[in-house]
């Protein structure tokens, strides 16, 4: 079983394919399966890791708390681990989060972000979704309601009403399911902190005030029916970043790795194309 040594334990990955790293991070509570449309579709053009964040599938808890920046070091240890290098980071969600702390921590690991359905801070909107998924779990737990809730806010309204969309819905049942109540709120907790937290001296939140520092080159991909990171929330982190490349996939949720996988694979490679040719 491909084990990586981190700092206070060890994270499991998956590689398929041969050439550049890439390395496909998954959104909150998520493990490598996220993925699983995805990498038979990159992986003829690189080499394709997946993994499981710290705590969740066959990766350890941490003994040392949750962080981003926790999050971020491993994936670095991971890149060492597998030899590359360096890396073309993708990040869902929260993985975007993690992909872009990653390259301002350790530039020199990162070749190139593609960002999809990101944030790098919580307006209001996304701060009250947190904050109901808690409250959930204080008074149901990880029930079916609060998976509802989570497909709801996550999966694109034309999308739900197909085969595909129900199954994917039940997928993410059992994605949510997988978890412990306390594990998962304390990954909320790490979200609400992280997005919150430390703002610069002109009251920007942490992540934000550093995105002018990424000196790689960067895609922001969106789904136009995300209303959980609403296209205008990954065009305002675009506009933060020099040089950064904007798309949005049509009639798309959140989760355009599940609703919209060959449109998302195709962007993803076209971007990485040009980017390893130069």
């Amino acid at each position: 079983m491909p084990m990586a040594p981190v700092r206070d334990g060890q994270i499991y990955y998956e590689e398929a394919g041969g050439g550049e790293a890439i390395i496909l991070l998954p959104g909150l509570g998520h493990d490598h399966t996220y993925y699983a449309k995805t990498v038979p579709l990159l992986s003829a053009f690189g080499r394709v890791v997946t993994l499981d964040p710290r705590g969740l599938g066959q990766s350890t808890a941490s003994t040392s708390g949750y962080s981003v920046e926790a999050w971020a070091d491993d994936v670095i240890r991971v890149i060492e681990h597998i030899g590359a290098p360096r890396a073309h980071l993708v990040g869902s969600s929260l993985g975007a989060c993690v992909a872009m702390q990653a390259a301002l921590d350790a530039p020199a690991r990162v070749a190139s972000l593609v960002l999809v359905a990101g944030f790098s801070e919580l307006d209001r909107s996304l701060e009250m979704n947190f904050r109901m998924r808690l409250k959930m779990l204080d008074e149901t737990g990880l029930s079916d309601a609060l998976a509802m809730h989570i497909s709801m806010w996550t999966l694109g309204r034309s999308f739900l009403d197909t085969d595909d969309g129900k199954a994917a819905m039940e997928r993410l049942f059992g994605a949510v399911k997988r978890n412990s109540v306390e594990r998962y709120k304390t990954f909320i907790n790490t979200i609400l902190r992280f997005g919150r937290c430390e703002p610069d001296q002109a009251g920007q939140p942490k992540l934000t005030a550093r995105l002018g520092e990424l000196q790689v080159p960067v895609r922001v991909i969106v789904g136009e029916q995300d209303i959980l990171t609403p296209v205008s929330v990954s065009r305002r982190m675009a506009d933060h970043i020099k040089g950064a490349e904007f798309c949005v996939v049509p009639e798309c949720g959140h989760i355009t790795f599940t609703e919209k996988p060959k449109e998302t694979a195709a962007l993803i490679e076209e971007f990485l194309r040009r980017v390893v040719r130069h």
